[in-house]
């Protein structure tokens, strides 16, 4: 049954209904309408500071306009109302330039399962960056669904095939090859020109051993893009074809370089153990990360190193990012890991 409406009730839906707001809240329904036409129903007042919240965050008057969206938590009681909150948290996140906060927020906004794409690919596309393609496969698809099918908005089919295309590249990172390829040709279909797809085709064909298509892509990406973007792409492609990318080949390993980071992590054990325990996580499995990328030069950059804890210690994970030569590499470490390791510390790999 509807909430019989008070004096102040009546009030503020008379102000929400004035022609300066409306003109605001029509201009914010544009940009967020499936997040803002479910958002706090018949409550005026709330609507009112949200549409406020939203004008000075649009003006970059950040911290009034958080203190507006922070009113308006107690005011939240359907998960409509909830997913809107989370929602313009995370926009805000992302104005106020704090990335990690942006995510966190659009993530629980997501999880109300909503109807609105740009949070899904915001997400997805920050766990791709992360190399947390499973992850990133699941917010593209989520934002996928958003979309009609057989939408005819221009703007939007642009949209819809660079998902599909950016879809692609996580299924290629994760090895499902055959699924890439129809999300490229979906993506095609879609739209015939989305700028960048070129260099995930490129990807492909490199590792189906097609070096003639590899050239047409290049040449396309040559035509259409910076000159960065093509020595790039010629330069990971040319890896994939000799079978030198350590994300899709086998590549050679130093034992004696492995048995040296053994030798150091044995001697360094203590140390490590005590900056644990002072909880100086960064800068011990920073020492971790360097040593890694000194036993496996292929790495280019320090790997990700991450501190677990079980009922029967520390435990050391390293990501592998699904990466070939990375999962192998890792392997040959941990069958080489000492006894006197492995009664102190265990070790872990994850995608």
């Amino acid at each position: 049954m509807k909430k019989k409406q008070t004096f102040a009730d009546k009030l503020a839906q008379k102000s929400f209904n004035s022609a300066s707001i409306q003109k605001s809240w029509a201009a914010h329904m544009q940009a967020f309408g499936p997040i803002l036409e479910n958002a706090f129903v018949d409550d005026y007042q709330a609507r009112i500071h949200l549409t406020a919240a939203l004008n000075h965050i649009s003006n970059r008057n950040l911290s009034q306009g958080l203190a507006k969206l922070k009113g308006l938590q107690n005011s939240c009681v359907t998960d409509e109302d909830k997913t809107a909150f989370l929602f313009f948290m995370g926009v805000y996140s992302e104005m106020a330039g704090n990335q990690a906060q942006m995510m966190e927020f659009y993530t629980y906004a997501n999880e109300y399962g909503h109807r609105f794409y740009m949070p899904y690919l915001k997400v997805a596309k920050l766990h791709h960056a992360a190399c947390e393609y499973d992850l990133a496969e699941e917010n593209f698809r989520a934002g996928i669904g958003c979309f009609d099918a057989n939408t005819q908005k221009e703007s939007e089919k642009i949209i819809l095939g660079s998902t599909y295309a950016n879809l692609a590249t996580s299924l290629i990172m994760m090895h499902r090859y055959e699924e890439a390829e129809d999300a490229l040709a979906v993506s095609r279909k879609i739209q015939p020109n989305i700028p960048g797809r070129e260099a995930t085709e490129a990807m492909l064909y490199a590792i189906q051993g097609e070096a003639a298509k590899v050239e047409a892509c290049l040449e396309a990406i040559k035509k259409g893009q910076s000159p960065f973007v093509y020595d790039e792409v010629k330069e990971s492609t040319n890896k994939i074809l000799a079978h030198e990318n350590p994300l899709f080949f086998v590549v050679p390993v130093d034992s004696e370089k492995i048995e040296k980071f053994w030798r150091w992590f044995s001697g360094y054990s203590d140390e490590l153990y005590a900056k644990i325990e002072r909880e100086e996580y960064e800068e011990a499995f920073e020492l971790v990360a360097n040593q890694l990328l000194n036993t496996f030069p292929f790495l280019e950059e320090p790997p990700y190193v991450a501190l677990g804890q079980n009922e029967a210690g520390y435990v050391v994970e390293l990501k592998d990012m699904y990466a070939v030569g990375v999962i192998e590499a890792y392997d040959k470490l941990l069958q080489a890991c000492p006894e006197n390791v492995k009664s102190r510390w265990q070790f872990a790999v994850v995608h």
